[in-house]
């Protein structure tokens, strides 16, 4: 009789106990594709910054006027003020190398042919800013990305200004919201190679296999892996209109888990106590019953 009095509350905490888990999954989730929009929000205001910054360079009297020697004193003074650079370029649309801010003024050179030349090639053809993939370059031979602009004259562009981000930067910005759970997140470019990562990984290598499976399916979403170690994981990305590129944070299961775990130890505790109590009361029920 007790065990059948309690068995529709053991029914009934097992569905309680199931719907609970999906609806701490779907927040964990939300919650996790927010994280990675918010550090992709960062640095598209950095993209952003360079962009608006270039453009205000781009307007110099110096340049306008030819005077490229005067424009190269000028950049890199601009340079000194910009931590997230590591130089100004400037270059004809015809892929002569003007001026390079990190060295000192010399004679034009062409430009050295890199895997980032569709960028560059964008550039000249839409009249619109651009943001390349990871690539080295003559001057900055590491390889890092590069924010781009058309410099105009009678709808025309002549000049194409480039300046090459500091990857320590973008580092830092991603490494801001980083909590002590173990998470990793790794921004990569168009070409899904690695731009930067916390804990670091080398500057274009290939982004994880998973991420990439999962950028081929949607742009924006949340999948459950495996770290090499073995251990489940859970990763949420995004991807930037702005850049293109995409943003990933992979937490450990146990962190996504845990809540879930104790919440539910808590039920089974809490229904092993009732079938505890109801037991030992038809005991001392059945005691009392002359035999």
């Amino acid at each position: 009789m007790v065990a059948g009095a309690l068995a529709p509350m053991v029914v009934f905490a097992i569905v309680a106990a199931q719907v609970l888990q999906r609806h701490e999954r779907e927040t964990s989730d939300r919650d996790a594709v927010g994280r990675a929009r918010a550090a992709m929000s960062a640095v598209d205001a950095h993209l952003r910054s360079s962009i608006v910054s270039l453009e205000t360079l781009a307007a110099s009297r110096n340049l306008e006027s030819g005077d490229i020697a005067a424009f190269h004193a000028e950049s890199q003074r601009v340079l000194r003020t910009q931590p997230g650079w590591v130089n100004i370029g400037l270059a004809s649309s015809a892929k002569v190398q003007l001026s390079n801010a990190v060295y000192a003024f010399g004679k034009p050179e062409p430009l050295t042919t890199t895997p980032d030349d569709a960028s560059f090639d964008a550039v000249v053809r839409s009249g619109k800013a651009g943001i390349g993939s990871v690539s080295p370059g003559a001057a900055v031979r590491s390889p890092t990305v590069r924010v781009r602009i058309p410099v105009r004259y009678g709808g025309e562009v002549r000049y194409v200004m480039s300046a090459p981000l500091n990857l320590k930067h973008l580092a830092e910005l991603l490494d801001a919201p980083r909590s002590p759970d173990g998470r990793a997140t790794v921004l990569v470019d168009r070409d899904k190679q690695t731009i930067v990562r916390v804990p670091a990984a080398p500057a274009g290598s290939p982004a994880p296999d998973d991420l990439r499976e999962a950028l081929a399916r949607s742009p924006e979403g949340f999948f459950q892996g495996t770290s090499p170690e073995g251990q489940p994981t859970y990763t949420s990305y995004v991807t930037s209109p702005l850049s293109g590129w995409a943003l990933g944070i992979t937490v450990p299961g146990a962190a996504v888990d845990g809540g879930a775990r104790r919440s539910l130890a808590l039920l089974a505790a809490g229904v092993l106590a009732a079938l505890a109590a109801g037991g030992l009361l038809a005991w001392l029920i059945a005691r009392r019953i002359p035999q």
